[in-house]
């Protein structure tokens, strides 16, 4: 019979690498979880990990098995909260983090179904950059986040599409970039890029640099002052740029090329333990579509 503990030792091994490293992060002793793998692999009759190198290597079997045994793990997790919840009353306070690149008045409408369905509910609004985001729900400081979209986050957490935001490659008028057409990225690449951070210095694909000479800011609005400025070239949220495009502070960059000019994806994250909150999900409910 297959048993939680052994699945743990299982998932836990391939994660970390090896049998002391999964003990650790159990903490338990390395040789609980060797013997529960033992265990595991008398019960399923098949050997789930070759022994012969440094660290364990999993065979076609443990392989196999692995995408099922996380299924069944990630299923005992939700089980686990939904059973903590049953004696938790939810109340009606919400911590909301949200990215200062998406507009805000997009939210006017939400608050005031919110504050309409829900009159006695305490708000609390954090604006932050999205990186700092997925931080400030991943480790419960808030209740959802409204993010640009990363590519992978965290298991802990989590997350559907709200929508999208336009984003425009400008510089200042004044700026070299602004008085040519850039045939290709490596023309960039000899201007300073300002560029979107995190106040725990925490990278993602969305702030990646493609320039060597880089200034960041942990907020767009700072970023939209220093590109008016002159100090360098950005990828801003079109909405926020719209007046200092109109008072020609700001211009398009002309290019031959389209990798730098999107529509970003927009989502709405959670920690998987608020996922049974019904105020939560009443809330979540009221924000989809958006910002479509």
């Amino acid at each position: 019979m297959l048993t939680i503990e052994q699945l743990y030792s299982f998932v836990t091994t391939v994660e970390t690498g090896s049998f002391s490293a999964a003990a650790r992060k159990l903490g338990k002793v390395q040789s609980a979880i060797s013997q529960h793998i033992i265990n595991l692999e008398i019960d399923t009759n098949q050997t789930l990990f070759d022994r012969s190198h440094r660290y364990p290597i999993l065979t076609r079997a443990g392989e196999q098995l692995l995408p099922q045994a996380k299924a069944v793990l990630a299923q005992h997790q939700r089980l686990n909260l939904q059973v903590l919840a049953l004696d938790k009353q939810d109340n009606l306070k919400l911590t909301l983090a949200v990215d200062e690149g998406i507009p805000y008045n997009k939210f006017t409408a939400l608050l005031s179904s919110l504050s309409n369905q829900y009159p006695e509910c305490e708000l609390e609004l954090l604006c932050a950059s999205s990186l700092d985001i997925i931080h400030l729900v991943d480790t419960k400081r808030a209740d959802l986040g409204i993010v640009f979209s990363e590519l992978t986050y965290s298991e802990s957490l989590d997350f559907e599409s709200l929508g999208t935001v336009k984003f425009e490659l400008l510089v200042n008028p004044n700026h070299p970039l602004a008085q040519e057409t850039s045939s290709h990225i490596d023309v960039l690449k000899l201007h300073r890029q300002l560029v979107i951070g995190s106040k725990a210095k925490q990278k993602g694909w969305f702030n990646t640099p493609h320039s060597p000479d880089v200034w960041h800011a942990d907020n767009y609005y700072m970023l939209l002052e220093l590109a008016k400025a002159g100090f360098g070239w950005a990828l801003l949220p079109l909405h926020l740029c719209e007046e200092a495009i109109a008072a020609q502070q700001l211009c398009k960059l002309k290019i031959d090329f389209e990798q730098l000019g999107w529509q970003a994806n927009v989502d709405v994250i959670q920690h998987k333990s608020r996922a049974e909150n019904e105020f939560n999900k009443e809330v979540r409910a009221l924000m989809r579509g958006l910002l479509t």
